[in-house]
């Protein structure tokens, strides 16, 4: 019992203090070999009013076992009370507090947006350039630990706006602004940035370069020095600002050009260019870390999109994800895309969790990554963190449409139907043409019991296979069996392998166990990423007192929390 708190109490430590896994191992294995020792020592000799001698010298009137038991059952009991109370009340709590812990931002930190920089080459023909230079500086700026950089995706929704700088403040929920503009002829530059206290629109800063494309790296790093020193921010970890990750000028145009690409990802044609431009980029510096990370996000995509295998999409996405882990050890993107992999591709979602809290240990504040590791919370059934971490990632990053397709799932999920519909609408106000928005709209409304307005929400759905299913769910709604089922068979004849998992969802939706068991049974079969979600999904709660349920959960390979449940 001494032995298990101490290995208990040493775990607690270990995060606290941030000890190296060898001094726990050492530990455990010392109290594996003392164990033993211990046994045979207590039945060799025994304590006497007299010292510690050997049992078979003490007279049997002589010895004081049963009192010295006595004492040690009061011991006994006493150290089983500490136990239960460290473990209850500290240890686990702590466990339960760090897991999927929102990374706190300092109550003094500033906020900033970097907004596009405009293209004024004379032939607006550098439009790739303004947007990768945007993009560096934001990269550079954000990972400064005390100030609050909103993210590209909801900068970028201001790209060609008319608004005011106080209206784009507001909007993105910024003090300050940071703009500029790019004049790009041959391999000359002139690169122009202005930092503005937004509420008064007062200029703080702003300054002119004019450089050689040789000296791309060094304009950026002298802007985001200038930020940090117009903001007056105090480093108070005294670490040395960032700096970009130079590579040759030629490779870093590609780069900027297949980024340009892959921001047109629904376009097929665009993700081949985009890898295109990444390889070639690589071709000139194999070890750019920017273009491996790009090159495993596109292979991602096209794993997912059906442009390339799923298998051998993964399998590329992985490789240059550990590519990058090659070259730069504690880059914390590279982690957090491997968990992401080990989730959807691989089902690990042990390796995922431990992928995961090492990219949030190395950088706690990209809403990427704070987004990715509510997706893993929601898979592992952690339905309150998943929201808390998504809402998180939605305040860095407000006018990004991703953050509300990703909260209104979890709040769906977490029952928080009102807060559901509200995320909904601002994602499809962002994005209204986004695949599949529509068919969760409906779903989230269509579980709220508003029939007629899930009805109306799935007409505008433009992807075939979702349609189907929320069609299928209404009419069985309004006890229109005919019309269900119709649409049930069209969907298993035109989407079986596709949508094996959402089917038996409709089935679980319907209380057709028998069906529904079949149907997850398939999309195990298939690989179907939805099971993702299979543990969290409301649609499957009266499943959960079924027998095959927990058979189903186990062979998924969720990983059994401290009360022995997934």
């Amino acid at each position: 019992m001494v032995s298990w708190l101490l290995i208990r109490i040493a775990a607690l430590l270990k995060d606290i203090l941030e000890m190296p896994l060898w001094i726990s191992k050492s530990l455990f294995y010392l109290l594996l070999i003392g164990f033993p020792i211990y046994l045979l020592l207590t039945w060799v000799f025994e304590f006497t009013p007299t010292g510690l001698k050997r049992t078979s010298k003490v007279a049997e009137s002589a010895s004081i076992r049963k009192k010295t038991g006595k004492k040690l059952n009061k011991i006994i009991i006493g150290i089983l009370a500490l136990i239960l109370v460290i473990d209850r009340f500290i240890i686990t709590d702590k466990k339960r507090e760090n897991t999927f812990a929102t990374p706190a931002i300092a109550m003094n930190s500033k906020t900033i947006a970097v907004l596009p920089f405009e293209d004024f080459s004379e032939k607006n023909d550098n439009e790739y350039f303004a947007d990768g230079l945007t993009e560096e500086l934001l990269n550079l700026l954000s990972q400064i630990k005390n100030l609050k950089v909103t993210s590209r995706t909801s900068t970028f929704s201001f790209k060609d706006s008319e608004l005011q700088i106080p209206e784009n403040a507001e909007k993105l929920n910024v003090t300050y602004v940071l703009e500029g503009s790019v004049r790009k002829s041959g391999n000359l530059l002139r690169i122009t940035a202005q930092l503005i206290e937004a509420k008064e629109d007062k200029h703080l800063w702003s300054e002119t370069y004019d450089r050689n494309m040789d000296n791309i790296f060094a304009i950026q790093d002298e802007v985001s020095e200038a930020v940090v020193k117009a903001l007056e921010l105090n480093l108070l970890d005294s670490k040395p600002l960032p700096k970009s990750k130079k590579t040759n000028p030629e490779a870093y145009k590609l780069y900027l050009q297949a980024v340009h690409a892959y921001n047109f990802s629904s376009d097929e044609q665009k993700l081949v260019e985009a890898v295109a431009l990444a390889k070639q980029a690589l071709e000139m510096d194999s070890k750019y870390v920017p273009a491996w990370l790009l090159l495993s996000r596109v292979y991602e995509t096209q794993a997912n999109n059906g442009t390339l295998g799923f298998k051998q999409g993964y399998t590329l996405a992985k490789d240059a994800a550990k590519k990058v882990l090659e070259i730069d050890p504690e880059n914390a993107l590279a982690y957090a895309y491997l968990a992401d992999y080990e989730l959807s591709y691989d089902w690990n979602f042990t390796k995922a969790q431990q992928l995961n809290a090492i990219a949030l240990k190395l950088d706690g504040s990209n809403p990427e990554i704070i987004s990715l590791t509510s997706t893993l919370a929601l898979a592992l059934g952690k339905v309150d963190s998943a929201v808390r971490l998504q809402e998180y990632s939605a305040s860095l990053d407000p006018l990004n449409p991703d953050s509300y397709y990703q909260l209104m799932n979890a709040y769906y999920c977490a029952d928080q139907l009102d807060k559901a519909v509200a995320a909904s609408k601002k994602c499809i106000e962002l994005q209204p043409n986004r695949n599949a928005v529509h068919y969760y709209y409906a779903r989230i409304l269509l579980q709220q019991n508003r029939t007629e307005a899930a009805l109306e929400a799935i007409k505008r759905e433009e992807d075939e296979g979702w349609s189907l299913q929320i069609y299928a769910d209404i009419y069985y709604k309004l006890g229109d069996m005919e019309k269900s089922n119709a649409y049930m068979q069209e969907l298993i004849a035109k989407y079986t392998n596709d949508m094996a998992y959402q089917i038996a969802e409709s089935y679980s939706f319907r209380n057709d166990t028998e069906n529904a068991f079949k149907w997850l049974d398939k999309a195990y079969e298939v690989h179907d990423v939805g099971l993702n979600e299979v543990l969290s999904e409301p649609r499957f709660r009266n499943l959960h007192n079924d027998k095959r349920w927990q058979k189903f959960i186990d062979k998924m390979g969720f990983p059994i929390t401290d009360n022995g449940t997934p």
